[in-house]
């Protein structure tokens, strides 16, 4: 199972496109809106998780907050992929500042095909983007694996394959982004069922 920790409060009682996008390409998940639900109490039933976009870090830094969830994510040693927010926040983790970088609408991505994320897809890629912020260097213990004209660092992986991150939005569709951006999501759950098989002997 996939936990989506999904942190944009626009869609606190609708499906959001990153739900559709996922079960478009019949991802099974279970989503944690973590403004309001916090994270999963038992971190064994995630195979993998997705951090979502959205608007605030909150919920991730502010240790006076029930929602904190920092640590959970330095304890889940699990396969993570974050979407432009579940970068960054996943940059802070790796001790990265971030920097304003502005950037709305389509851009072309190109893709690092030798990277599992972005096995059998197009590149360069056209994508949705929507970002305030992004990153100023690739993190210690990551690679970048995608990367466009404006912001340079477009997707990131770490050295153990354990953790992703993407800068664009190519759950959304209906904004623009190709159809081939949502193979990102079959890929990622490819890459979480594989983790879970090579560790079946012990915790998942």
């Amino acid at each position: 199972m996939i936990c989506v920790l999904l942190n944009d409060s626009d869609f606190d009682r609708t499906l959001s496109p990153l739900e559709f996008a996922l079960e478009k390409m019949g991802v099974l998940y279970r989503t944690w809106r973590t403004f309001r639900e916090g994270f999963p109490q038992d971190a064994s039933y995630c195979d993998g998780l997705i951090i979502s976009g959205g608007f605030t870090m909150k919920n991730y830094f502010e240790e006076k907050s029930d929602l904190y969830g920092a640590s959970y994510l330095r304890n889940f040693n699990k396969p993570i992929l974050g979407i432009c927010l579940g970068m960054q926040i996943l940059a802070r983790l790796a001790g990265v500042s971030l920097v304003v970088s502005k950037e709305l609408g389509l851009s072309r991505v190109w893709l690092d095909g030798g990277n599992d994320l972005f096995k059998g897809m197009k590149s360069p890629l056209e994508v949705c983007q929507r970002h305030n912020y992004a990153l100023p260097y690739v993190p210690h213990g990551y690679s970048i694996i995608a990367r466009n004209d404006s912001t340079f660092i477009q997707a990131i992986a770490s050295k153990d394959n354990l953790k992703y991150g993407i800068q664009f939005h190519p759950e959304e569709i209906d904004l623009g982004s190709e159809m081939d951006s949502l193979k990102i999501f079959s890929n990622f759950a490819s890459i979480v069922e594989r983790h879970s098989t090579e560790n079946s002997g012990g915790e998942k």
